[in-house]
Order: structure tokens, then sequence, then C-alpha cells
């Protein structure tokens, strides 16, 4: 007669001991004696959970449960092993009844707290988590989880989030997840440093914790460190492939780092596991673009009225979307998006729609206005939130390269495509013809603060200054915003004639551009408009540069007065101006 109790006695020992080939040889005997045995299944079944066996783990806690469903233990484990598999709602399903067994139990509503984060319930999960907080206040797990319910319903930095993860951390320091989660809220003040030391924390004590890896990722991709970024993000997809975001943070960081061709193989992975990912395909598309693939690029590009930023602009249109076809006959609305710098490099397709029969009526910036009423054809201008007459479609004004299918060899380059008014040209003939008679250099040193790399592509004034050594010059500030509190910052700048509070609008700086002999700009609105004028024009790129300037060359299809002078390596705006001072005559 076999000793059931006996031999499940045994098996539990050699099964705590780790001894999982005696426990499993004994949780076998006693199920070939008593095939129904709900323990030694259960138990049988989490030794096939500990090997990696997710799969049998389930049948056998799953035929466990149909012996005997009343064990809150079978369900629970249950659960445990649909988290593994990340089958969520089931593990959910699994938790919530080992609760409705036992409502008492602090560890089965913490786990159910967790289940719910999981699955998206954050108010569920912090209703459950407060619960399991109010049954045992020194459960670090349940904490653990009411600091993260907390953050995703009232954001990473909630106080009282903060205060449970802290509490978490003190009644166990072994919580991976609450040094994450302190992680985020650091990374989200600001607190890099604090921030990178928590999720390098969460990492130690769980080298498998893929979203440490995806945040820390994050942060260094902020701080401009893409090659460690794309480190980062790789560890994560190393843990699992299937991540499309972090495909597409991995084909971000790549671009970033100047490794064209890897990033769109990232970004390729990526859309094929998430195809209408908006984020995704607009990020692929500026790398599309990047490297000559215009066709294909402008498509992917047309993702970006779908990203949250564009969504939370997103206007009603009178009118369908204007497709590209025949325009003949049509009264098309166009409207200007993103920088001034976007506007005078696209605003080149509006004269080509009017000389194929269409109405245009173009919506735009006030202070770019007096420009865009010379533009050839003369199209209708409004203000963005003015009343718009009838028309028959619409149409983003960077969406025009894509319906009209510009190719990198098809780029519509005669230039000048603007001019300044004659009322600007004589107010700066009569400033500029006062200026000392030498050739006269226009200079702008940073974009728009908020452009997302502008850390990258704007040099500052430092590096311009080493133009004055040169006698044979006049430089000119062409640099608007904040650029006269730049030049009261260097006492060797008295020599920068800085004309800039005389300008009142693009029409003014035109006229200036055109007096001068040579502009050099960083990637920024002074320099599309020299482009735009035909000016002789160098652009000083980052070592990286933004999508419309291509991968790599001295010239763009865009502007063919223009010289692209690119960094050497990052950061490097030495070696640049360098080049500029060779450049100019």
């Amino acid at each position: 007669m076999v000793d059931v109790t006996e031999i499940l006695r045994k098996g539990i020992a050699a099964h705590e001991a780790g001894d999982l080939k005696i426990a499993v040889d004994c949780y076998q005997e006693i199920l070939d004696t008593v095939p129904d045995h709900a323990d030694a299944t259960h138990l049988l079944g989490l030794v096939h959970f500990q090997q990696g066996d997710t799969d049998t783990a389930t049948v056998m806690i799953k035929a466990a449960i149909g012996f005997n469903a009343n064990v809150p233990l079978y369900h629970a484990n249950l659960g445990r092993v649909f988290t593994s598999a990340k089958d969520h709602p089931a593990a959910l399903i699994a938790f919530r009844e080992a609760v409705l067994q036992a409502p008492n139990d602090a560890h089965l509503q913490a786990d159910l707290a967790g289940a719910y984060l999981r699955c998206g319930d954050a108010k569920e999960a912090a209703a459950r988590a407060s619960q399991a907080v109010e049954l045992s206040p020194d459960l670090a797990e349940a904490h653990l989880n009411l600091g993260l319910a907390q953050q995703e319903i009232f954001g990473a930095v909630y106080p009282l989030a903060i205060q449970s993860l802290q509490k978490a951390v003190a009644l166990n320091p072994a919580l991976a997840g609450a040094y994450l989660g302190l992680g985020v809220a650091l990374h989200e003040q600001g607190a890099l440093d604090d921030a990178e030391q928590a999720y390098t924390q969460a990492l130690r004590l769980n080298s498998t914790f893929l979203e440490a890896h995806c945040n820390l990722g994050n942060l260094k991709r902020d701080a401009c460190l893409f090659e460690e970024a794309a480190t980062h993000y790789q560890a994560a997809l190393d843990l699992d492939e299937n991540q499309a975001v972090v495909w597409g943070n991995l084909g971000v960081a790549l671009q970033e780092a100047g490794k064209l061709d890897e990033a769109l193989e990232a970004y390729n992975k990526a859309v094929l596991l998430d195809f209408d990912n908006a984020d995704i395909r607009r990020n692929r598309g500026m790398a599309l673009l990047a490297s000559g693939q215009y066709v294909k690029g402008w498509a992917d590009y047309e993702y970006r009225l779908k990203t949250p930023k564009f969504r939370l602009l997103a206007r009603d249109w009178p009118a369908p979307k204007w497709d590209g076809g025949d325009p003949e006959g049509l009264h098309i609305l166009v409207h200007a998006e993103q920088g001034y710098g976007d506007t005078l490099q696209f605003c080149r397709y509006i004269p080509g729609l009017i000389e194929s029969g269409a109405k245009v009526t173009f919506e735009c910036a006030d202070v770019l206005m007096p420009l865009m009423e010379l533009l050839d054809g003369a199209p209708s201008l409004i203000l963005p939130g003015a009343d718009i007459p009838e028309i028959d479609a619409h149409i983003s004004l960077m969406s025009l390269p894509g319906v009209l299918g510009t190719a990198l060899e098809s780029v519509p380059n005669d230039v000048p495509y603007l001019k300044p008014p004659e009322t600007a040209q004589n107010k700066w003939n009569a400033i500029v013809d006062t200026w000392p008679s030498k050739t006269k250099v226009g200079i702008a040193w940073r974009g728009s603060p908020e452009h997302p790399r502008d850390a990258l592509r704007s040099p500052g004034l430092q590096p311009f200054l080493r133009l004055l050594d040169r006698e044979d010059l006049v430089i000119v500030s062409l640099q608007k915003d904040g650029g006269a509190e730049d030049l009261t910052s260097y006492a060797d700048t008295e020599t920068i004639i800085d004309p800039t509070d005389l300008i009142e609008d693009f029409a003014d700086t035109a006229a200036l551009i055109e007096k001068l002999d040579v502009v050099v700009s960083c990637d920024s609105a002074p320099l599309h408009l020299a482009g735009a004028l035909g000016k002789e024009t160098i652009a000083v790129l980052p070592h990286v540069a933004e999508w419309r300037w291509g991968e790599k060359g001295d010239h763009t299809p865009w502007y063919p007065s223009m010289m692209l002078l690119r960094q050497p390596k990052p950061g490097d705006w030495s070696s640049v101006i360098e080049q500029v001072n060779k450049c100019i005559n």
C-alpha cells in the first residue's frame, strides 16, 4: 500500500530543497496510484513552471483545479504561470478567482492589483493594492503596486505614489519594480543622474527587466548618447523581440548615431509588428527621406498627421483632403504646419498648383504673409483661425511633395521663388549702405528652441566668433529671437552689426539678406529664406543632419545656391567654422 501522505511530504521537502528530480519522482508516484490527486498534480505543474515549461504547467494546474476548485493557491499559481506567459487577461481571471475564495489574503490582493496593472486598469489596481495595504501594512508588494497604479492615474511625480514606492523599497530593497517606478519619477523631475541610478539598480536586481532597459535607453537618447541608448534598446529586444515600440526607439537611436541603414532595418521590424503605429511610420519616413528614398519616405511621413502631437492640433475641415488628382478648377486650401523654415521651404509648391489651374488659398503665419503675397500666382492668404472660404479640398503644406510624387531628382528648385517687397528693399538699402564696404556675412547661430533636435543642430554664437578675425568681413546678425541677448554676453562681439531690432517680419529679413554677400546659418528659418532667395548660403549642420539635408554630400537639391558643411564628428563646430572661413572669399 502506497503511503501517499509520506511520499507527498518527501516530494515537498525535495521541492523546497531544490531537488526537482526527486520531487517529480514523488509527485508522479502519487499520480500513478491516485491520478486525481489535486495537490500532487498542482505541485508537478509548479515544477514544470520552474523548468520553463509554461504550457505543461498550465495544463497540470488547470487539472488540479478540476480536481479541487476550492484552493486559492491553485488559482494564484495559475495566474503566475499566465503572467509569465504574458497572457495577462487569463492571469487576471485566475487571480480574481483566488481573491474571491480568500478575500482577506493580502498577498493575493496584491497579486490581483498587479494583474489589473498589467491589463491597463490602474484604478482597480489601486483599489486592490489599497485593500492589501489595509490587510498587511508591511507588505512591500502591496505598496509597490499601489505606487505604480497611482503613477498611472495621477502621473509619475504624484507625491503619494512616490511615497508608496519609497515605502516598498524600505520594506523590501530587492523589489526591482519599485526602483523602476522611482526612476520614472526622477526622470520626469529632471534628476537624470538619480533616475539612471534607479534604473540601474532595477537591472541589478532583475537583469531581465525589459522596462528598465527601455527607460535607460530613453534617458540616454534624451542626453544625445545615442550609441548607449541603442545598447539598452537592443538588450530589451534580446529579452523580447516582439516589442514594436522598442524596435522603433532603436531605429531613432541608430539614425541619430548616423547608422541609417541599421536604423531602417530596425524601423522595418517595428512596422512588421505594428503596421499602423503613427510615430514609427513617421520616423521611418524621415529615415527614408534622409536616405534619398523620397517616394517611399513621403508615404510614411504622412503618418505624422496621426501622431499624438498632430492629433492635438487636428481640425475639422469643410472639404476632403486633396489626393493629388487633377487640380484644374479646384479651390484648394493649403495650410502651413510646423516651423517657419518648413513653410519657407515648401511654399515653392504653391505656384505650381496655381499654374496647373487650381485656385489656392494659403493659410500661414502673419509674419510670413508679406513674402507669401509675392509668390507667383498670388495665392489668397488667410491667417490660422480665420474663416475658411468655400473650398473643394484642403491639404497640409508638407503633404504636397508626397501627393505630387516628388522624387530626389524631381525636387522643384527654380530659385529664387521668394522675393522681398519693394518697400522693404528700400528700407534696407538705406540701412546697409551706411555699413563698411566689405564682404557682408549674415549669421544665424540657433534655431527654434522648441525643435526637439535644437541642442544638436544649433552651435550657438561662440563658434561664429572666429569669423571676427577676418578684417575683410562685416559680420551681420540675423538672429532675431534672443540674438541681442546672446551678443551682450560676449565682450568681443562689438564688431558684429546687429540690426535685428529693425526687423519686423520676414519681408524685412529677406530684404536684409538680399543686401548681404553670403549667409552662414545653422538649420533655421534664415537658412531656408536665404536658400529660397537664391542667395549664396552656407549651412552649418550637425554630424547627423535632419532628413531634408540628406545623409551626406555638400549640396542639396532643395537650394542650388547652398553649400552644406557637416560636423566631421558630433559636437565639432570648430571644424565646421574653419571650413566656412575657407569658403568665404
